[in-house]
């Protein structure tokens, strides 16, 4: 890595001394294994549902098979995250690297990386959080029915207790499930992500299997001893089009769609029955003790927002009788994704999880935060500009939830730039840019700022 000039911050840019965030919130900054690690052939690593999904459906034909090669440049990626003042480092376990098959004989080699890994963390006073599932299902689990399959929570919860019985010494912070709601709709639903299941015969079933081993899986940690458990989700600002009737009830069948689905039933609410009715044919698969299981008592829950949605009522659209008004055609600035640049989504669903969390004492972690759009590479250190804007707005809003010591922390969307699943490497989230032919790092011009600001918040002038 080398050193870019530390003169970079135009006017705009510029720290003020007295930016508003006590010196106790938490900076956190994250990676997930499939997206990084690479390696997917070596140490005893079983193959998993991406490294079977057809390249074909991935931007430029792209594979994560070597991705960044976490696998072994840890020990330069956990510098890069020390360097830039982060005390606590987001990645998750490859279920497959630890049971190549999803059950049955432990990977000793698989343990061996992920202790080395948690050892060079500590090493520099960095503290792990773990998740325990980032969208990686062992393959061979998928053949007996995946998700769908409701034997697969019980393979689930022994996987959980082997990585809790390994590493429950040195680690306390586990996130069960990373953003539930996206590798179930995205993978077993719309079939634009691994596994490329479609239909609601395989959402449903997957939905409530999903549910069922995030609360199950929240108690059993907390069971054997661990001291922060809970699960990070995925929320959108939904927005009407207008404020006629129809477009209102649309909006509210999103919003309960998209942000109560995987967070009501781990809090011992039902699903939201009366505004989807759709999700009655989920009855099949609720066993009658099921929803009482589930129920649960997270420390926290991880809160990831990007943008908002502008909805409208729209009747032959099926199950939702609502459709999405599409960015693009909303003339709005967008990100490589497609999505709206909207950094007051965070702030708005935070008002809301404030108000319907309100008999709890739950603490929320922001567990990504971040944006990408194409980058053109000249020079060290890249000119993302866009990001460090996009951050200030987001700090400035949350402000509020900070001072309110409800928001606990925020974990930075991504160390580096990585393999953006079905985007392939088109969509640049890191703070250190990759070069994906050399692997070689180097910080943009958001690392700087980020580094900055991390200082002056612990020690302010």
């Amino acid at each position: 890595m080398r050193h870019a000039e530390l003169n970079y911050l135009n006017k705009n840019e510029a720290i003020s001394p007295y930016y508003p965030l006590p010196k106790k919130f938490q900076w956190g900054i994250g990676i997930s294994a499939y997206q990084t690690e690479g390696a997917t052939n070596l140490g005893g690593r079983g193959p998993s549902i991406w490294d079977n999904f057809p390249s074909s459906k991935i931007k430029g034909g792209a594979t994560a098979e070597r991705a960044c090669n976490f696998y072994e440049n840890y020990p330069i990626d956990i510098g890069m995250a020390d360097w830039l003042g982060i005390e606590n480092f987001k990645t998750s376990i490859s279920w497959s690297r630890i049971l190549p098959t999803g059950r049955g004989k432990i990977n000793r080699e698989g343990l061996g990386f992920y202790d080395r890994v948690t050892d060079e963390l500590l090493a520099r006073n960095i503290k792990p959080w773990y998740v325990l599932y980032h969208w990686d299902l062992p393959l061979e689990l998928q053949r007996l029915g995946g998700w769908a399959n409701r034997e697969t929570v019980n393979y689930f919860l022994e996987y959980l207790e082997i990585c809790h019985r390994h590493f429950g010494d040195r680690i306390d912070n586990w996130i069960v499930f990373n953003e539930p709601l996206v590798f179930v709709g995205a993978g077993n639903f719309l079939g634009i992500h691994a596994p490329g299941s479609v239909g609601l015969k395989n959402f449903l079933p997957s939905a409530h299997h999903v549910n069922l081993a995030n609360g199950l899986g929240i108690k059993q940690l907390q069971a054997l001893g661990a001291n922060n458990v809970g699960s990070s989700l995925s929320f959108t600002s939904i927005h009407p089009v207008d404020k006629s009737r129809g477009n209102l009830s649309a909006k509210n069948r999103f919003h309960h769609l998209v942000n109560h689905l995987f967070l009501d039933p781990i809090l011992g609410k039902n699903y939201p029955l009366d505004e989807l009715p759709f999700l009655y044919r989920m009855t099949p698969y609720i066993e009658p003790t099921d929803m009482n299981a589930m129920a649960c008592n997270p420390d926290f829950i991880g809160v990831q927002v990007y943008t908002r949605e502008v909805v409208k009522n729209h009747w032959f659209m099926p199950h939702m009788r609502a459709r999405v008004v599409p960015a693009q055609k909303r003339k709005v600035d967008t990100t490589s994704l497609g999505q709206e640049v909207y950094p007051l989504a965070v702030r708005e669903i935070l008002d809301w999880l404030s108000e319907h969390l309100k008999d709890l004492s739950t603490d929320l972690f922001i567990t990504e935060c971040g944006i990408s759009k194409a980058e053109t590479f000249r020079r060290h250190p890249v000119n993302d500009s866009y990001r460090i804007s996009y951050y200030k707005e987001v700090l400035d809003s949350i402000k509020p939830h900070v001072d309110s010591e409800r928001v606990k922390g925020m974990f930075l969307w991504s160390l580096m730039d990585n393999f953006e699943w079905a985007e392939g490497y088109t969509s640049p989230f890191g703070l250190f840019h990759v070069d994906f032919d050399t692997l070689e790092r180097n910080p943009k011009k958001s690392a700087f700022w980020i580094r900055e600001l991390i200082g002056r918040c612990r020690n302010p002038l």
